[in-house]
């Protein structure tokens, strides 16, 4: 989640880790509520100083009034991502997993899924199917490990093209382009009205590119293109290679060397004319752009092979929220009546609209919610709701080998030092180590 990377220091960290989940903070207000009835504990990174975690207070205030005497959440936050991964992984090794904690899925580390400690949402999912089909069927499809669902997705933060209307009209472009052709002779428009086309970076996890790339081999190679355990090495891959070769000559100076930073600020500052980015950036451009409704949203265009739907979308890794199998019915009830409640539409609308937080439900947002909502917001949603297919980023998928060696091949790919043909062995020989 690239928003929630705050570094935590020293003995602070330590002392986290050491204490395991009793040392996450209380995300103040949300608190103990009554303290009557069955009480759990939900674990996240939502804490109280940042939008969705005072969203999540007042959910957690209003479900604690509608079930006075029956349930009682209490909210507890750690935010730094990686400290809080490495709580729930300890207090789960310990045999004390949290009632209820958000995690990032990694299918190629399902050692949290069958560690045997994690609640099944099986037969609940299928007692309700109104609520089930709130889910797309991919999440639910990978969270059921060896016939069990050990997780209900808690967001799949999109992937999608913001872009800068004034910009476009300014450099001739009337419409988002439909395919990558077009969107590379657009490019050369922006390029040549004197702004960087889109915002790339190649340093640290070469975010912007490799969402740029994921779409490009999809769209070239299919859903599964880079699916664990495939060659790497394959035309789809090569192609990709090549299209992100040009778009990186398209780009802002910095691009080549760049990190998350620079290659935001270069959007958001006007010197690019669109970037890939998550949702997390709406705030930005709320409080940076001063026409905030001259940024527009957009799916990524295809290559109209037939290889994939339009409108699809890549994504970040999913976010799953995980309960502690319950020997306490009466607890494994509070567990299911939170997330039922925390899942419904209501209260997604109200992370997504006022939290800027969309969850990995269908969310519909009537007339007024859509009036309340920021401008990227509505169409973010909108967009996520019609993908015929959800992807997740290629970066998320590969080994640590291949990551780490992403930046310098992409960087040398730009410069001319290594053909597409070459990047994709390499990447392939790298996610073979």
């Amino acid at each position: 989640m690239k928003k929630n990377a705050f570094a935590v220091l020293g003995i602070t960290a330590a002392v986290a880790l050491l204490a395991g989940c009793n040392s996450a903070v209380p995300a103040g207000g949300s608190g103990s509520g009554s303290g009557s009835g069955t009480e759990i504990e939900i674990l996240s990174n939502f804490t109280s100083d940042v939008t969705r975690g005072k969203v999540l207070d007042e959910l957690i205030k209003q479900f604690n009034s509608e079930h006075k005497g029956d349930y009682t959440v209490v909210s507890k936050a750690q935010p730094d991502w990686p400290t809080l991964q490495q709580q729930i992984r300890s207090s789960i090794s310990a045999g004390s997993a949290p009632d209820v904690f958000l995690y990032n899925y990694n299918p190629t580390d399902l050692s949290r899924e069958k560690s045997g400690a994690l609640m099944d949402w099986s037969s609940a999912l299928e007692d309700d199917a109104d609520w089930k089909a709130r889910f797309k069927q991919d999440n639910l499809d990978a969270l059921t490990i060896d016939g069990q669902l050990i997780g209900i997705p808690g967001d799949q933060a999109p992937t999608l093209f913001y872009y800068n209307k004034d910009l476009f009209k300014k450099a001739g472009i009337d419409a988002f382009p439909a395919t990558w052709d077009e969107y590379l002779a657009d490019a050369q428009k922006l390029k040549d009205s004197g702004v960087g086309a889109i915002s790339l970076m190649t340093a640290d996890d070469s975010w912007h590119t490799m969402n740029a790339f994921s779409y490009l081999a999809t769209a070239e190679g299919g859903a599964d293109v880079y699916a664990p355990g495939s060659d790497l090495d394959n035309p789809a891959i090569v192609k990709a290679a090549d299209y992100t070769k040009r778009l990186l000559a398209l780009s802002t100076p910095d691009a080549v060397g760049g990190n998350y930073a620079a290659s935001s600020s270069n959007f958001l500052n006007g010197q690019s004319a669109s970037i890939i980015d998550g949702p997390w950036l709406i705030s930005s451009i709320q409080s940076t752009v001063k026409d905030a409704c001259s940024i527009g949203v957009a799916a990524a265009p295809t290559f109209d092979n037939g290889e994939i739907d339009p409108g699809y979308t890549v994504t970040d890794s999913l976010n799953v929220w995980g309960a502690a199998k319950q020997t306490d019915k009466k607890k494994e009830a509070a567990v299911v009546a939170w997330m039922k409640f925390f899942t419904s539409n209501d209260s997604a609308v109200k992370m997504a609209v006022e939290g800027e937080y969309p969850m990995a439900v269908q969310t519909e947002l009537s007339d007024a919610d859509k009036e309340k909502a920021s401008c990227q917001m509505a169409e973010v949603l909108d967009i996520s709701n019609a993908a015929p297919a959800a992807i997740v980023q290629m970066a998320r998928g590969i080994t640590t080998d291949a990551q780490a060696q992403l930046p310098s091949l992409l960087e040398s790919l730009a410069l001319g030092q290594t053909t597409p043909e070459q990047f994709a062995t390499k990447l392939q020989a790298a996610n073979a180590q």
